[in-house]
């Protein structure tokens, strides 16, 4: 299921109300369709984007429901994904004022419960919206895209059967993406989480492969919190070790503790993850144990026991406890909220879209289940070898999708000539301090808080021949949402605006 970036607009206008001359004659009413060209007329030295071709998606930035401020230029609508597909995707695009963003364009593709890296962010628990200090407008162009058709606003039915469906109905909508937007030749980075560890490989492998640099001039991707491989590495094989690690956060008694790695031993997961996670790799690599042996489903049997203790459990960052607090998008499904703020007709005649029943989630995306090989097993090793320019980053906070279960994953690719990492990832993740922060720190931050990212040492990131992994501390499953400045400082390096994830100093202009 994909997510708008917890952003929402309305183009609905407000009247100045007075008391009124009866004696006045009452003001001819201009039509909206006028008003509109008007706007569009005298905005169209400061927007950069707009002229004939795409005013209709043009949204009005100024008056936005219960935001305050103005976010900007920004358009948004539906593109036609045909002939592969039969329908259209969503997009909302927000242009850079950024000088070095000049000809380059952002994709940013959600797969799981979504996070916020926009102009403006409404957080969990608090009342508005407010802008976003670490929004990645700030480097680039930036555009979100509700696919596959049926996700978010991409109207439906679902009509793919595999990652290659995907692709080809991608590809038919990016071109008029960016022959509307008049982007021939832009550099394209491809960004997203969770399940968009298997859409963008895939999506990636598709542009490369159309050797078209005027539509398809991809330069780079970056996958959070990756859905790369098979549940066993992915979820299972790791579920006990990170248990151990975080056990004093789970809580959980003496006899389950040992029980449990007992089914780890028994099940052959300890053995896997230590033959896995060796710098090199062995090469006769093992293989990961069946989840679905008696009593091997320990991922779910974790889960079930940290519910019992702490019932706001979740797995998307596990040190959440009770209570959950309210969020706009009703997400976790527990925590609702007292708007269903996309599902609004204001909102969604902002973004022109027609009325659509707005859920956060939706499992009817592949009809028949996704018929594609993990994304690792697949185009992945290619992409690295085709770009040098792949970042897959994670969270320690994640119960959901493990940071060991990718870097097993990794280890049993084969990419540039050789197999896996020759080194051990330890390099650490500079994320730089900021003014702001030191405000905090000294006791004088203003309320409410916006420079809510850390600096110093956030994680580790390490490269190899075109592949970094980078791993955040402080973060659950959506890094932008969870640490804002790692996530800001990782893209950095995906541009090519810092050298490495190493380099002290400030943020880039």
């Amino acid at each position: 299921m994909l997510f708008l970036p917890f952003i929402a607009a309305s183009l609905l206008t407000t009247t100045a109300v007075g008391l009124q001359n009866p004696h006045r004659r009452a003001p001819v009413k201009t039509p909206a369709h006028t008003q509109h060209k008007r706007h569009i007329e005298s905005s169209s030295s400061e927007f950069k984007y707009l002229n004939h071709q795409t005013e209709k998606f043009l949204v009005n930035g100024t008056h936005f429901p219960q935001v305050p401020f103005d976010i900007g230029e920004s358009y948004s609508g539906l593109l036609s994904n045909t002939p592969h597909g039969n329908s259209s995707l969503f997009f909302w695009f927000f242009p850079s004022d950024n000088p070095a963003a000049d000809r380059e364009i952002t994709i940013w593709l959600n797969g799981g419960p979504g996070c916020s890296n926009g102009p403006f962010l409404w957080q969990s628990g608090t009342y508005a919206p407010v802008r976003n200090p670490y929004s990645w407008t700030n480097l680039t162009n930036l555009v979100y895209i509700d696919q596959p058709a049926g996700t978010g606003f991409s109207p439906g039915p679902a009509t793919v059967q595999d990652e290659i469906d995907v692709s080809n109905q991608f590809n038919d909508f990016w071109k008029r993406f960016i022959k509307t937007f008049s982007m021939q030749g832009y550099r394209i980075y491809i960004t997203g989480e969770s399940y968009a560890g298997q859409y963008i490989p895939y999506l990636a492998a598709g542009m490369l492969d159309q050797n078209d640099t005027q539509n398809f001039n991809l330069k780079g991707i970056q996958i959070n919190d990756p859905s790369i491989n098979e549940d066993e590495v992915m979820i299972y094989a790791p579920a006990v070790a990170a248990l151990n690690y975080f056990d004093r956060v789970f809580g959980l008694n003496d006899t389950f503790m040992t029980e449990i790695n007992e089914k780890a031993d028994k099940c052959g997961y300890s053995k896997f993850l230590d033959a896995a996670l060796t710098f090199p790799p062995p090469k006769d690599f093992p293989v990961a144990p069946s989840p679905y042996e008696d009593g091997c489903d320990v991922w779910d049997q974790i889960v079930k026991a940290a519910t019992y203790v702490n019932p706001c459990f979740n797995m998307y960052h596990l040190t959440d406890f009770c209570p959950f607090l309210w969020d706009e998008m009703g997400f976790p499904s527990l925590a609702g909220g007292p708007n269903n703020y996309f599902n609004e007709t204001a909102v969604q005649k902002a973004l022109h879209v027609p009325p659509t029943n707005y859920a956060v989630c939706d499992n009817g995306i592949f009809p028949n289940g996704d018929g594609s090989l993990p994304s690792a097993l697949g185009p992945l090793p290619s992409v690295i070898e085709r770009t040098n320019n792949v970042i897959l980053g994670h969270g320690w906070f994640d119960y959901l999708l493990f940071m060991n279960g990718s870097l097993a994953t990794i280890q049993n690719m084969t990419w540039n000539g050789k197999q896996g990492f020759q080194k051990a990832p330890t390099e650490p993740l500079f994320v730089p301090y900021t003014d702001a922060l030191d405000s905090i720190a000294n006791g004088n931050g203003e309320s409410p808080y916006t420079a809510d990212a850390g600096g110093g040492i956030l994680g580790t990131a390490h490269t190899e021949r075109g592949l970094t992994f980078s791993t955040v501390y402080g973060s659950g499953h959506e890094i932008p949402q969870y640490v804002p400045g790692a996530a800001y400082r990782q893209l950095e390096f995906l541009l090519g605006r810092i050298k490495s994830l190493q380099q002290k100093g400030s943020y880039t202009a």
